[in-house]
């Protein structure tokens, strides 16, 4: 009795496809100058832990149907925390459009000596299925010695990509690399 109640489940997980899930990483895009390169500098920016909407948190690929329906994808998933992999890319992004500065992402022992640091919060970061992909929330650059903000804006970023969600992904890393080239043209202005 016991042999045939383990190959029936046996054979109900090979049917249902148990286990054949499909893995995915946001990646950086900017590509550090091979030229000459600038001496780091003593400065240091910290980047926060970047915040996402709820339904972000889900270790499932999201996209949208329409305006106000998701799809879950059961089998394509996040290769770790979604938030730790958008502040990941930042990081790599920055420093290679930057390399001038020294970015360090959250956790970090404090004290370090960062005068700056960078806030990113995403309230929508999905691909509707038809390849449409949008980036929106808001990120800010703020001086922690004088506790005040030295810049900040909302971002509402879309991009036309593929319809798979490998596609979906791709575009979804051009778009950081979007951001991350406005939050570089920004610390340049301003610091």
């Amino acid at each position: 009795m016991k042999t045939r109640l383990f190959l029936w489940i046996t054979a109900l997980a090979l049917l249902s496809g148990c286990g054949s899930s499909n893995f995915y990483q946001l990646h950086p895009k900017s590509v550090q100058n091979t030229g000459t390169r600038a001496h780091k500098s003593t400065a240091i920016i910290g980047i926060a832990e970047v915040e996402v909407a709820d339904y972000l948190t889900k270790s499932e690929v999201v996209t949208r149907m329409s305006a106000g329906r998701i799809h879950v994808h059961e089998k394509d998933v996040w290769a770790g925390s979604l938030s730790k992999n958008i502040q990941s890319v930042l990081q790599q992004n920055l420093s290679s459009l930057l390399p001038s500065r020294t970015f360090l992402s959250s956790p970090w022992e404090e004290p370090i000596n960062d005068r700056y640091r960078i806030y990113v919060t995403i309230d929508r970061f999905d691909g509707y299925e038809n390849g449409k992909v949008i980036l929106q929330g808001r990120w800010s650059l703020v001086n922690k010695e004088e506790n005040t903000v030295a810049y900040s804006e909302s971002i509402n970023y879309t991009s036309q990509g593929g319809k798979t969600v490998d596609e979906i992904v791709e575009t979804q890393s051009r778009l950081l690399d979007r951001l991350s080239r406005r939050i570089a043209g920004k610390i340049r202005a301003r610091l």
